[in-house]
Formats: structure tokens, C-alpha cells, sequence
């Protein structure tokens, strides 16, 4: 078990990390959101997924592979670099082939030359993934915290300054690649990691099954963020593709730090409780804890969007509000489970993770093309729909001899969404009450009700799982 000091140490980090990305994100999408318009956004929304997904290809495979493997040789390190190098400059190379035809398609000449200098992020966004599946591995939170902290502090400032300077939706390319190139320096410089690739097949192998599997996983989530993105700005157009953008912005620094920090801690948490065939009471008290988290900040937020999406955008954004609503709920139902589909990773079974992924990428397909009639409504519930299927999906699914029944992980999240409900229906009810006085009234009333009510939920219906919390963040007496 770590110690309580170097809990509270990475927790500091991750918190300051958290509240970092959130002002500089915010910050930078209040300059933006004033000075480009809803296509820019969309056009933007086409380049960055592309390269997501093709950044998710090169370095995340490895991830889990090196962080879980028992013996790590050097071999391994430089073997998963060299495939993860090859497989970036071929996909770069392919990006210029396809960029003209998404140019064509979507009639943004500009697309020719965003894509393929957004491209160049692959090769330093892989390098930061080997390198931070090391860091894991050795426990180093606090460095990974550390070097998302500094990148966004270089980052933001670089594409205002551009923005400023006219250079429109490059703006926002630089706001990505900056990002990711300081992300991987000062990983490398902090962690370290043997930069002379090599291919060896008996090393790749000790790795294949695990990495094709994550691949897979992460590749599918992604792909429901690519094959989203292209849906919505086919059906609807790129000034739509905008919004939802737009809203992402809002939500997706929220979802993006309570996924890393869940990742990145219960991983090795959840492997060492399988390594040591630990009660299944030490696997299950984490899921419960961190559901009682998760799914308030993101129904909270849901409760807050309608007063604080206007004040962070201006005018013009309006169509984002319902959109940015459907995120946050969804993330409200998908993140508390997201520690069920690690649990069984770290077990050695990261196919359920992969199940989960495609369980959202079908949902939400599905839904968007049913409800193509209603733009908003089918972007709104599309990607709720698809959350909503992978967290059941972790729920229900029957995991053979696991010895993980669905009546048991569903008792560890349905209390925590009920608590959370109700804190919900207070939060509105006072900002119901408060928003004809004032929107700032309103939003701070919301807050501070939200906060105080989910902590007096806990007490009277929960109190375990409230002493647990403050527990597991409080430094023992004696440490």
C-alpha cells in the first residue's frame, strides 16, 4: 500500500494538474471562443480527431503492456519505440494523401495543410506514452502530474498569442502540438526512457497479446470521438461540428484529468491487489470510493453548464449548452464505472475494456444517424446514449469465473448515482431559485449547495463511505 504522504503528495499534484488544465483550457477557450467562429471550431474538430486517433495508434498500445509486465527489459523499452516510430512516420505520410480528400469533402482548403502539421504531435504524443507506462510502472504520479501541469502552462499562452496575432484556426493547432511536444520533453527528462529504437520479435511478443488488445480498446474509443466528429459534420455541417466542440471544451478537461488521475492511480493499485490474490474487498473499496467522486463533479457540472457555458463563450454558443449538458451526464455514468473496466485490465482481462469501447462507439452511431432530424437533440443524447451503454455494459456483463457477480459491482455504483441524484435535484432547485436574483448568485449558490449537500447525503445515507473518503487522503497519526 502506498504510504499516506506520497498519496497526499500525488493527490497535490493531480489536483493542481486538474485545476491548471481547467484555467488554462477555460482561459483559452474564452479568448477563442470570442475571436473564431463555429466552422473554425468544426474544421479544427476534423484535424485534431484525426490525429488523435492516429497519435492512439503509435504509443498507446504499449501502455498498459509495459506498466503490467513482471520483468521489463531494455529491450522491450527500445522494441515498443521502434514499432511506435515506424507506425508514426507511416501514418504522417498517409496524412498527406488524405488531407486533400477531407479538404475536398468538407470544403475547408485549409484542412491540406492543418492536417498534416497537426500530424507531427503523433510522434512526441507516442514518445510521452512509453514514457509515461515507465513512470507508472515505477509509481513516479507525481511526474506525470507534473508534466501535464507544465504543458499546459506552455501551451495556452502560445495559441492566445496566436490567436491574437490572426492566426485563426491554426490557433488551435498550435494550442495541440505545443502541448503535446513540452508533455514528452519533460516526461523524457524527468522519467527518462532509452531513445535508441530497436526491433526485437521475441521482445514484441512478451508484449503483443496485452498491447493488441489495448490497442484495439483505445483505437475503438477513439474512433467513436473520429467517427463522431465526421457523422455530425456530414449530417449537420461543420458549424454544428462547432458546437459540439465547443461544448467539449467546456467538459473534456474535466472527463480528461478525472481519467488520467483514475488511470494512472488505481492501475497500479488494482495490479498489486491481483498480484497478491487480495480479498475482494480491497479490489472492490476503490470502485465504491471513487464513484462517490466521480459522479458528482460530473452531474454537478451538468447542473452548473446552462449559467457557466454562456459566461465562458459570449454569444453565439448557445446551441453548445444542451450538448455540453448530454457530455456531462454521460461522463456522470461512464466515469464511475471506468475503474471496473481497469480492475479487470490490471487482472490481466483487458478485453472487457475493449467490449466497453465498442459497446459506445455502436450506441453512439446508432442513435445519431436515428435521430439525424433533430441536429442538437441527436448530438446531445448520441453521445450520452454511448456512455450510458459502456458503464452498463461494466455493470451486467458476466464475467465467468471472476467471481465478480453483477449484483456486486452494481451495488458498488447504484448508491453513488442515487446519492448523487438527489444532490442534483437540490443544486437546481437552488439555482432555480437564485437565477431571476442573478446568474453569478445563481452559479455560486449552485455550487456551494452542491458541494455541502453531497457531503450531508454522505453522512446520513453513507457515512463509511464519507469516513473512507477522508480517510484515504488523511495522513495517518502515526505515519
Amino acid at each position: 500500500m502506498a504510504k499516506p504522504n506520497h498519496i497526499l503528495k500525488w493527490v497535490g499534484w493531480a489536483g493542481a494538474d486538474a485545476l491548471v488544465r481547467l484555467f488554462c483550457l477555460g482561459g483559452t477557450t474564452i479568448v477563442l471562443s470570442r475571436l473564431l467562429d463555429p466552422a473554425d471550431f468544426g474544421v479544427a474538430a476534423i484535424v485534431l480527431a484525426t490525429a488523435a486517433a492516429a497519435g492512439l495508434v503509435v504509443g498507446a498500445p504499449f501502455q498498459d503492456a509495459l506498466a503490467q509486465r513482471r520483468v521489463l527489459r531494455k529491450l522491450h523499452l527500445q522494441s515498443a519505440l521502434g514499432v511506435s516510430l515506424g507506425v508514426g512516420l507511416a501514418l504522417i505520410a498517409a496524412s498527406l494523401l488524405v488531407a486533400p480528400v477531407l479538404a475536398k469533402a468538407y470544403a475547408a482548403p485549409e484542412i491540406q495543410y492543418l492536417l498534416p502539421v497537426t500530424m507531427l504531435s503523433i510522434l512526441f504524443s507516442g514518445h510521452g506514452e512509453l514514457v509515461g507506462a515507465r513512470a507508472r510502472r515505477q509509481r513516479r504520479f507525481t511526474e506525470i502530474a507534473g508534466a501535464d501541469l507544465v504543458s499546459h502552462l506552455v501551451s495556452a499562452p502560445l495559441a492566445i498569442a496566436a490567436a491574437l496575432l490572426g492566426a485563426g484556426v491554426w490557433s488551435l493547432i498550435v494550442l495541440r502540438l505545443a502541448g503535446v511536444v513540452v508533455q514528452s520533453l519533460m516526461l523524457q527528462t524527468r522519467v527518462g526512457y532509452p531513445l535508441m529504437p530497436r526491433f526485437s520479435g521475441p521482445h514484441l511478443a512478451d508484449l503483443r497479446r496485452i498491447a493488441s488488445i489495448a490497442s484495439l480498446d483505445r483505437i475503438t474509443d477513439n474512433l467513436t470521438y473520429l467517427l463522431f466528429s465526421n457523422l455530425v459534420a456530414s449530417f449537420f455541417g461543420l458549424a454544428v461540428l462547432g458546437q459540439m466542440n465547443m461544448a467539449m471544451r467546456v467538459i473534456e478537461p474535466v472527463r480528461g484529468a478525472v481519467m488520467g488521475a483514475l488511470h494512472n492511480f488505481t492501475f497500479p493499485t488494482f495490479r498489486r491487489i491481483a498480484l497478491q490474490k487480495a480479498p475482494d474487498s480491497e479490489r472492490d473499496q476503490p470502485v465504491r470510493l471513487l464513484a462517490n467522486v466521480t459522479a458528482p463533479i460530473f452531474a454537478g457540472l451538468a447542473c452548473v453548464i446552462p449559467l457557466l457555458l454562456p459566461l465562458v463563450t459570449g454569444a453565439g454558443w448557445e446551441d453548445a449548452v444542451p450538448i455540453a449538458i448530454g457530455l456531462a451526464i454521460g461522463a456522470a455514468l461512464s466515469m464511475p464505472a471506468q475503474p471496473i473496466f481497469t480492475a479487470l485490465s490490471a487482472q490481466g482481462a483487458p478485453e472487457y475494456g475493449l467490449l466497453g469501447s465498442l459497446a459506445r462507439l455502436s450506441m453512439t452511431g446508432l442513435v445519431l444517424v436515428a435521430l439525424r432530424d433533430w441536429p442538437i437533440l441527436a448530438v446531445c443524447l448520441s453521445r450520452l446514449a454511448g456512455d450510458a451503454a459502456a458503464a452498463f455494459l461494466a455493470l451486467l456483463f458476466p464475467l465467468g469465473r471472476r467471481q465478480w457477480p453483477a449484483s456486486v459491482r452494481i451495488m458498488l455504483l447504484l448508491p453513488a448515482w442515487g446519492v448523487t441524484g438527489l444532490m442534483s435535484a437540490a443544486t437546481m432547485a437552488v439555482i432555480f431559485w437564485l437565477q431571476p436574483i442573478s446568474i453569478w448568485a445563481a452559479l455560486i449558490g449552485g455550487i456551494a449547495t452542491g458541494i455541502v449537500t453531497q457531503a450531508m447525503l454522505l453522512r446520513l445515507l453513507r457515512p463509511e463511505v464519507l469516513t473512507q473518503l477522508l480517510a484515504a487522503v488523511r495522513p495517518a497519526r502515526n505515519a
